[in-house]
């Protein structure tokens, strides 16, 4: 009996280390400009984060996609940022729920949400998606994502 308490309470400790341990394996040589002020998102009533953010000095909504492993603009959405899309150079990029995906890369100028600024960033633009997304591309350079109580929290890295 005492044993299973020892490792149940191991394992617990463990777990709350491990949540509390702060993130130090980012690739600094990547990261944009970031300013002090961290970028506070609301919960929208879909349950989903949405934001404005810029791209190429222009203005467009995203949702905010933890799970995205790419930045991915809507046809439309690469247009009013001055992307060129070629329907020509789509190619498969991925299988999705509804199957196969097709899009073109692309690479962004800049992207900013609030205070993170990024250049040179790649992108996908995906005929008939509904929304953009922001993905990992972007959020791997935020020093720490927090979500809480309605909230995403955006925190910039220390030092930046």
């Amino acid at each position: 009996m005492f044993e299973k308490i020892a490792i149940i309470g191991t394992v617990g400790a463990g777990l709350v280390i491990g949540l509390m341990w702060p993130a130090t394996h980012h690739d600094q040589s990547t990261a944009g400009d970031f300013s002090k002020a961290d970028t506070v998102i609301a919960r929208s009533s879909d349950l989903h984060y949405y934001a404005d953010a810029e791209v190429n000095g222009r203005p467009l909504h995203f949702m905010i996609d933890t799970g995205a492993s790419d930045i991915a603009l809507t046809e439309a959405d690469a247009k009013a940022a001055g992307v060129q899309v070629d329907p020509d150079q789509y190619e498969v990029i991925g299988d999705g729920a509804s199957g196969i995906v097709r899009g073109q890369y692309v690479k962004l100028r800049t992207l900013e949400l609030g205070g993170l600024r990024q250049q040179d960033v790649k992108a996908v633009v995906v005929p008939g998606a509904s929304v953009s997304l922001l993905g990992q591309p972007f959020l791997d350079k935020v020093g720490e994502i927090v979500i809480r109580d309605g909230e995403m929290r955006l925190k910039n890295r220390a030092g930046s």
